[in-house]
């Protein structure tokens, strides 16, 4: 009885044993590797755009360029906002760059032996890298069971407010298939609203005390919101990349928060393994019908 009153008084007591996974007594060390841009992007006026679309000869040279950028782009991005959180301390951008120029060919996602030589040579306890699923235009199976579900669900509560009157039913159809079927696949601009689609993966993988991946999440921005734009001139806003730049920052941004708020060295099973980090996103779903 004692000890429970003792318990009530100190706001709950500690199982004896091993420690908490959420306690650690430095602050995180986190290294940002590679964002590697995987989307099916066959041509650079998907993601770019021109006064004079490039040659046939000179595009793909000039898509590969951007994809390098696209992905340079992201690690910085993930690196900058994961550095603001004050429980985490983040291997310097730099830093990291000169490290995977020994380790991997640029554009190719890591083994888990480079993650490990990545922190092993930084110091860190947890390795961050990323895929980016769409950008520019989301994959038809990801946007075909997004729009179903939607016009799914908005179907059914029409007809049931009008007793499945065909007139109501088939005028929301009609609507929805002239408006929806941009944003959900993206590359469109309405009534001055950009839908950029841009979607990425992130794993993080603890390296110490025990190795092993320990947490994923997924975002996805398709609009882009004006204040967004602010920082471009108002030329710079109307183009491309920069709506993709700008809708990748925000995607990054989120994922960067839930990291912070997530990620802590977590305890070791009986077989050398890290306990994983509880989550869920609804847009990793859809990654079951690619």
């Amino acid at each position: 009885m004692s000890m429970i009153a003792l318990c009530g008084m100190l706001g709950g007591c500690i199982t004896l044993g091993r420690p908490p996974a959420s306690l650690t007594a430095s602050p995180l060390k986190v290294v940002v590797g590679p964002v590697i841009l995987e989307a099916p992007i066959t041509k650079s006026t998907q993601i770019h755009s021109f006064e004079e679309a490039p040659s046939p000869e000179i595009d793909p040279v000039l898509l590969a360029q951007m994809k390098e950028e696209i992905q340079i782009t992201a690690q910085r991005f993930l690196t900058e906002h994961l550095a603001r959180h004050s429980g985490i301390m983040v291997v310097p951008f730099d830093e990291t760059r000169r490290l995977l120029a020994d380790l991997a060919p640029a554009g190719a996602p890591l083994t888990e032996d480079q993650i490990r030589a990545l922190g092993h040579q930084t110091g860190a306890d947890i390795a961050v890298t990323g895929l980016i699923h769409d950008y520019g235009a989301v994959r038809w199976q990801y946007w075909v069971t997004g729009w179903l579900l939607h016009v799914s669900a908005w179907t059914t509560a029409i007809g049931v407010a009008t007793a499945w009157n065909p007139a109501a039913v088939g005028a929301f159809l009609a609507v929805d298939a002239t408006t929806d079927f941009p944003i959900w696949y993206g590359g469109a601009e309405i009534a001055g609203w950009a839908f950029r689609p841009v979607r990425v993966h992130l794993d993080a993988f603890q390296l110490q005390p025990c190795e092993g991946p320990v947490w994923s999440d997924d975002a996805l921005r398709v609009r882009v919101p004006g204040k967004a734009l602010a920082e471009y001139s108002p030329e710079e806003q109307k183009r491309k990349e920069v709506q993709l730049e700008a809708n990748l920052n925000r995607a990054m941004a989120e994922l960067a928060e839930t990291a912070g708020e997530k990620l802590v060295l977590r305890a070791c099973t009986e077989d050398r393994q890290p306990e994983k980090i509880r989550g869920f996103s609804f847009s990793s779903l859809f990654d079951l019908f690619l």
